[in-house]
């Protein structure tokens, strides 16, 4: 049996993964078969297309709260017949959605695409007025 190994479990070559947790008999198997000399293979490098849905689904994780917020303000930009405000906040709203668009076939590592995204974050929150970049950093702490 061969096995790959994760940190928060082990893959056998059939597919099943193992939890690491001393009552499952299956990894007290495992660790038996390291015990007698075999190792472990390492998980195989994630591809290119891998790395760019992980950094894209990070962003979207990242902005969920800073949407909700945006939300609000411009509910109440709304409610207050300010409609200038609310058309920057909506442009706001519409820049974060379109960052999950960025292009970052040129990014090699996942590191590269973090801070890809992460400037196209930092580039649309300069063009937004004090109170709003509030609202940014509010939600992302």
């Amino acid at each position: 049996m061969e096995y790959v190994k994760y940190p928060t479990h082990v893959q056998r070559g059939d597919g099943l993964a193992i939890p690491l947790h001393m009552d499952n008999r299956d990894y007290v198997a495992f660790l038996a078969w390291e015990e007698a000399g075999n190792t472990a293979a390492e998980p195989p490098e994630p591809t290119h297309a891998q790395l760019w849905e992980r950094a894209i689904a990070e962003m979207r994780s990242l902005r969920q709260p800073i949407l909700e917020v945006l939300d609000g303000l411009q509910s109440s930009a709304l409610t207050l017949v300010d409609v200038e405000r609310a058309q920057v906040i909506e442009t706001a709203k519409q820049g974060l959605r379109d960052i999950t668009k960025l292009d970052l076939s040129d990014c090699t590592t996942y590191e590269e695409m973090r801070a890809a995204v992460g400037s196209a974050y930092y580039a649309l929150v300069a063009t937004l007025p004090a109170d709003i970049k509030a609202a940014f950093k509010e939600a992302t702490q």
